[in-house]
């Protein structure tokens, strides 16, 4: 079942790729109104539309996005939107969010250069060729440069409220997963930094391979990285990454221990242990 989160995140791409082909704004807003409000939302959208109550009368939900909401828990699909991703890629999500860029400068240089995600616009600026493009100049170019930098330093970690909402999202998922008996986050997520590298979930289960293929099918999976018997490390959108190890019951303690670090702790841990015999 799709939790809110799923769904959100569904309207919020919705939105991101209608302002990129340069849909009326009116429309662009109402998606990401629509999101805000479903995410939002202390009751599962899902169950709402299982018992068929109105979700138009969720403030924030119209008839276009009730329906949608609808074709979309039934069948975890959304045509018009697998059609804007045929259209659009959907790496440009990512150059709209740099400072200076936006949704129209970022379909122009992909429609004059093909610049279709960061690393391409990188390399763009720095061969003088988005300095060309009309509409942008020297100056534009140097401070995309700039505000890239300061954009892949914090693309590199997420903040703690972001990796909450991710942590829900993925605990909602999970836990229609039968054969799993206890599941936790792991690293710097369970330390409580105030940032995140990246997610370690930890799961045990004597059928990690039923367990690896439900973990497939979350939503926010954007690119599978590596998959093993008892290991598989997905991106999510904006290019976070997840990793989930499946362990045996009696391992529960040692590997949540182990996974939670950090490296230096663990290290110590080590010494004490050969220490100690």
């Amino acid at each position: 079942m799709l939790s809110n989160l799923d769904i959100a995140s569904f309207f919020e791409e919705m939105a991101d790729l209608l302002e990129l082909s340069g849909e009326n704004m009116f429309r662009i807003r109402a998606y990401r109104n629509g999101a805000k409000a479903i995410a939002d939302l202390n009751e599962p959208l899902a169950q709402w539309i299982h018992e068929g109550k109105d979700l138009t009368s969720i403030e924030g939900i119209g008839a276009t996005l009730a329906e949608k909401s609808k074709v979309l828990v039934e069948t975890g699909r959304l045509p018009q939107l697998e059609k804007l991703r045929n259209e659009i890629p959907t790496s440009l999500r990512r150059i709209m969010g740099i400072p200076g860029v936006g949704a129209k400068k970022a379909m122009k240089l992909y429609r004059e250069l093909g610049v279709a995600d960061l690393p391409g616009l990188r390399s763009a600026c720095e061969a003088g060729l988005v300095a060309q493009v009309k509409g942008f100049g020297e100056k534009t170019q140097t401070a995309i440069l700039q505000n890239m930098s300061i954009a892949e330093k914090a693309a590199q970690r997420l903040h703690i409220d972001a990796a909450e909402r991710l942590v829900e999202q993925i605990r909602e998922h999970m836990e229609h997963c039968k054969s799993i008996h206890r599941l936790d986050f792991a690293g710097s997520y369970r330390r409580g930094k105030e940032t995140v590298g990246d997610l370690d979930l930890l799961v045990t289960s004597d059928q990690p391979a039923e367990v690896m293929a439900h973990f497939g099918k979350l939503p926010a999976i954007v690119e599978v990285l590596a998959r093993g018997e008892t290991k598989m490390s997905v991106r999510v959108q904006d290019s976070f990454q997840v990793d989930l190890r499946v362990v045996e019951d009696f391992s529960w303690g040692a590997a949540l221990q182990y996974f939670t670090g950090s490296k230096e702790h663990n290290v110590r841990v080590r010494g004490l242990a050969k220490t100690k015999g």
